[in-house]
């Protein structure tokens, strides 16, 4: 299987170390997950107009998180709506973390906007729903906490969409479309290194109490990062 990986982080507004490019930390939190063996990656620099010829040259994409918002004007915000409507249509799997999860929803009929709720950082844990009958979903957990780093929410899901987790600050966090979609709110793929990067970045004029909670629910618990990494990848080899 062949996955790309639509890398949706201007370069200019990448401000955390990554260790190597963002797409080589997404492959790493990939590759961390059994069944990953056979799986082959190809990054794709989507805000600088780097798309693949057409939806074919990869069985599946991975769209990432993204420091803009699905409503900007950005000239590949709307080629990368276009290309995704084209990747469903053509049967091809997609998975989208934080931004990719917005733009997955609001490319499909749903709709994604800057929350009045605020911003959304931390270690934050969302119900996961056990009732679905989804093989790829397992590890048989009721819960699952990971890093957040939003404002930007899902209101409305795609039609045909299944909820499968949420909270009460982020209620549409994480939802499928007949096993060929996926989309979390949450960053399964940061590191604790890149959580304390993000708190570095955000502290310059934020709200220095929406930084102590974040800071304090980082250093209080882990995230289930792995877990979402087994999910994921059972998700693409189903």
């Amino acid at each position: 299987m062949k996955v790309g990986i639509l890398n949706a982080i201007p370069p200019e507004l990448s401000q955390v170390n990554w260790q190597g490019s963002p797409v080589d930390a997404y492959i790493r939190f990939f590759k961390s997950a059994s069944g990953s063996e056979q799986i082959q990656f190809e990054g794709f620099a989507v805000t600088a107009g780097n798309f693949p010829e057409s939806p074919e040259v990869c069985d599946a994409y991975v769209i990432t998180g993204s420091p803009k918002g699905t409503y900007e004007e950005d000239a590949w915000i709307g080629e990368l709506m276009e290309f995704i409507r084209a990747s469903y249509a053509a049967g091809k799997k997609l998975i989208g973390i934080c931004f990719g999860h917005q733009i997955l929803a609001q490319a499909l009929g749903g709709h994604s906007e800057k929350s009045e709720k605020g911003v959304g950082l931390g270690l934050k844990t969302f119900t996961v729903e056990t009732t679905h009958d989804k093989p790829w979903l397992n590890d048989n957990v009721d819960t699952c906490s990971l890093y957040f780093a939003h404002q930007d929410q899902v209101t409305k899901l795609p039609p045909g969409a299944e909820l499968l987790g949420g909270n009460e600050f982020c209620p549409n966090a994480f939802y499928t479309i007949e096993d060929q979609v996926l989309g979390i709110q949450g960053h399964p793929e940061f590191t604790r290194q890149i959580m304390d990067d993000i708190l570095s970045v955000v502290r310059e004029g934020a709200d220095q109490a929406i930084i102590e909670e974040a800071k304090n629910s980082v250093n209080a618990g882990s995230p289930d990062g792995q877990i979402v990494a087994n999910w994921m990848v059972d998700f693409l080899n189903s």
